[in-house]
């Protein structure tokens, strides 16, 4: 088999792969206006994207919490946090956890939505 054989096995996989992903999570979706193409559409895309961030730039939060396990032993603790540190939670040793998340996303991903439909475009299933 040649490479270009292998690549277009793999890209032969990963489509049906991926309609699959989104047929599961229900959120393929893309923006149609009439009369409008690929070029139209992928303009409005970068505009609105662009209006979106200048309104709601992200903001990065980073959080931390005690959910995971806990161990008895603070050695045992370290042993299993992949390098996190380990608190002492009602006697035993818990991993702290942190999560990193844009508070803007939401907000943003709404301004976008908004943005569109307000130069006419529909999101449609895929």
């Amino acid at each position: 088999m040649s490479r270009q054989d292998g690549v277009g096995a793999w890209r032969s996989c990963l489509v049906p792969a991926a309609l699959g992903l989104c047929v599961v999570l229900g959120g393929c979706t893309t923006w149609v206006k009439p009369g409008a193409d690929d070029a139209m559409r992928d303009a409005a895309r970068s505009h609105c994207k662009a209006v979106s961030y200048a309104m709601l730039p992200p903001n990065i939060v980073t959080s931390r919490s005690l959910d995971g396990p806990t161990y008895a032993l603070r050695s045992k603790c370290k042993k299993n946090s992949d390098g996190a540190p380990c608190r002492k939670v009602d006697g035993k040793y818990t991993p702290v956890e942190k999560t990193r998340t844009d508070v803007n996303s939401d907000g943003r991903d709404a301004v976008f939505s908004d943005c569109m439909r307000s130069n006419g475009w529909t999101e449609r299933q895929n």
